[in-house]
């Protein structure tokens, strides 16, 4: 039990001291603490056994360690996939370790965290790219929670910034001229793609990881996605991942045109050297057909709200076309497409 011994009111410095033992029993390491009131001594006290008994006791130097060098540890062990450790690691990097990096793990409050939404936002940040941010860090403090380096998470604490969904503006969509001269002018080798896009409503790593044995029966089987990460402390990879939302070996399928049906042959896209192109190396294609074309500055997605809009419009139903999209949730196509 914890012990409050009262050294005095001649005592030079604070008067109340609390020895207690960590958890462990008789061989465990003992500690103490001084308070100047009495009552927050037997404050103390109450509460440190009582966590004892709870299996809810941290270690006061266990969150002893600076944002910069617990980050380091978090990441070297942290069970995810490349992509989701290289959005983490780089997140933590350029926008959180350099406002708290020199602060001590226990020291960061849910105080901290607003001022960095605060900053975000100031910097011009779109709410899904501060929601991202959001929970790489509550990643790390959660981890910090679990291994008892600290009592609670500062990020579930703090004030969560106003996330929603902005809803498509039709009138800002390419119109059908504008799709045909994108993928004439965007290249032989990248031009099914952008049909594909425009005609499933397919994301661009989708797009790029069809292969002509997935199209049949007037649908075309979503299987993979071609991805571009960096292995832990190696150089960047491009592969076939899972669907977003998915696991290994799970797919969806998308009602075909007959005029994409007969691009089959010419997938899976390679370059001319045989490799596998990438989502960032279409968007710089893109980006250059746009800009020889003198046209307004669509986004390859743009394609795909385009066929969002134009199926729920031509009477669709709002489920169909969110499984169709592979979203993780009908709120996200009744948010972005919903009257």
């Amino acid at each position: 039990m914890a012990k409050i011994v009262d050294k005095g009111t001649d005592f030079p410095g604070k008067r109340w001291l609390v020895r207690y033992r960590e958890p462990g029993g008789r061989s465990a390491r003992q500690r103490e603490k001084s308070f100047d009131r009495k009552r927050d001594a037997f404050d103390f006290a109450t509460k440190v056994e009582h966590d004892k008994r709870t299996s809810a006791y941290i270690d006061p130097d266990a969150g002893r360690v600076s944002m910069r060098a617990f980050i380091g540890e978090w990441l070297d062990s942290a069970s995810v996939t490349d992509g989701t450790w290289e959005s983490y690691e780089r997140i933590w990097r350029l926008h959180a370790l350099p406002s708290m990096g020199r602060k001590l793990l226990s020291q960061v409050a849910a105080s901290d965290v607003e001022k960095l939404y605060a900053l975000w936002r100031s910097q011009g940040a779109e709410p899904n790219t501060i929601e991202a941010r959001r929970i790489a860090l509550s990643s790390a403090f959660t981890h910090a929670v679990r291994h008892k380096r600290i009592a609670t998470n500062p990020v579930q604490e703090a004030k969560a910034p106003e996330h929603h969904t902005a809803p498509v503006d039709e009138r800002a969509l390419p119109n059908v001229e504008e799709i045909c001269a994108l993928a004439a002018e965007i290249g032989p080798r990248l031009e099914p793609a952008v049909w594909l896009m425009a005609s499933c409503g397919l994301r661009i790593g989708e797009a790029l990881g069809v292969h002509e044995d997935d199209f049949a029966n007037e649908s075309v089987r979503l299987r993979r996605q071609v991805v571009r990460t960096k292995a832990r402390g190696g150089p960047y990879i491009v592969r076939y991942a899972p669907l977003k939302h998915r696991k290994e070996g799970e797919w969806r399928d998308v009602p075909l045109p007959d005029s994409v049906a007969a691009l089959a042959p010419r997938f899976p896209l390679l370059s001319a050297t045989g490799t596998i192109p990438y989502p960032d190396l279409f968007r710089r294609s893109w980006k250059r057909a746009i800009e020889r074309l003198g046209m307004r500055s669509y986004t390859p997605h743009d394609l795909r709200h385009k066929w969002a809009t134009v199926t729920l419009t031509n009477g669709v139903s709002l489920h169909e076309v969110s499984r169709w999209l592979g979203h993780s949730s009908i709120k996200v196509a009744a948010d972005r497409y919903g009257p």
